[in-house]
């Protein structure tokens, strides 16, 4: 089996021979990931289009009015729900060059059989609050819920408009839809579990809805304790789940619970056992997650995590890390 035919297996939990691997810093795994690109009303002429290249604003003010300096977000475009709100435009998800050189960077992926996604981050709850500010967003989402939903619906149109877009130019080509909102706290949920289910759940549906209609898998990305809001997950349809904590549940129960009804794509946790650098402790918890959050017909992707330097981790460690999760891949031996 080809890397593609291992991710759709096991996201289909369709017999693969084994985990999915995505280690795209070592230069190793199954998938390959492409980025939109600075559409071409911003560019100055000296810009390199590479769609395996994330275009982001480290300093400066990206299309969306956020300010920007050394990677943080410091200004916000929406600093008041009257008359920055009124002003505040969403950018055009179908401006020219988004998709610009598509065919030349899937060419090398699709030689190699990869599973490609397109990452298209900062789905709904991250985009509000990159918008408005953290603070005032938890605030707005208990005393403006109607100008939530305003924006909300602004920014789910945006995001399938990238989908659509994706569908446009990529020809079937590109199979996974890759997008992030963190969600949780250590503990539970940022905000109510019901508050949730009522302004985000039926906009996220509405996007999964034509990430499927249009042939592609959504891989979705969310940090912290997010237990509560699992079921939800599943029912609305999310394909793949990625989590980089997975000490922050029991990993023998949180794995009953849901394995083989999603697919983990999962990291050996980064606040404990990657950044400890024991071998043991590495090992010890990629056996475990392999036993529990994968079936024996799939369902689970074992990935990386590449910010090392933020989480007090080294190199050394993520390459241990990759090497257990091959040495504990094979499905087959738990079918037999």
């Amino acid at each position: 089996m080809n890397g593609y035919e291992i991710i759709l297996k096991n996201v289909t939990f369709a017999d693969p021979d084994r985990i999915g691997l995505r280690f795209t810093y070592l230069g190793e795994g199954d998938v390959f990931r492409i980025y939109p690109q600075k559409p071409v009303y911003l560019r100055d002429g000296s810009e390199k289009i590479n769609m395996a290249t994330k275009w982001k604003v480290n300093d400066g003010t990206d299309e969306w009015g956020v300010e920007w300096q050394k990677g943080h977000s410091l200004g916000y475009p929406i600093t008041d729900l009257e008359e920055s709100f009124e002003k505040f435009v969403v950018p055009d998800p179908r401006a020219p060059g988004r998709f610009e050189g598509i065919d030349e960077v899937l060419s090398r992926p699709e030689a190699q059989g990869k599973w490609i996604q397109l990452n298209s981050p900062y789905c709904l709850f991250e985009r509000l609050h990159e918008i408005r500010g953290f603070e005032n967003t938890l605030i707005d989402i208990y005393t403006e819920p109607e100008k939530i939903e305003i924006l909300l619906d602004k920014l789910i149109d945006f995001q399938i408009g990238m989908v659509e877009e994706a569908a446009l130019h990529g020809k079937s080509r590109i199979h996974c839809f890759d997008t992030t909102d963190d969600w949780g706290t250590q503990q539970s949920l940022m905000i109510n579990p019901e508050i949730w289910r009522e302004l985000f759940k039926p906009r996220y549906k509405k996007l999964i809805d034509v990430i499927h209609s249009h042939g592609m898998y959504l891989r979705f990305h969310t940090d912290g304790n997010i237990e509560t809001i699992m079921d939800d997950f599943i029912e609305l349809g999310v394909d793949i789940i990625n989590i980089h904590q997975p000490r922050l549940f029991d990993i023998k129960s949180f794995g009953e619970k849901y394995a083989g009804k999603i697919c983990f794509e999962v990291a050996v946790d980064i606040q404990e056992t990657l950044p400890s650098g024991d071998k043991v402790r590495i090992e010890e918890e990629v056996k475990e997650l392999t036993e529990y959050w994968a079936t024996p017909h799939g369902g689970m992707i074992g990935c990386e995590y590449r910010y090392l330097e933020d989480i007090g981790a080294k190199h050394e460690d993520l390459v241990f890390a990759f090497e257990c999760f091959k040495k504990y891949s094979d499905l087959t031996k738990r079918r037999a």
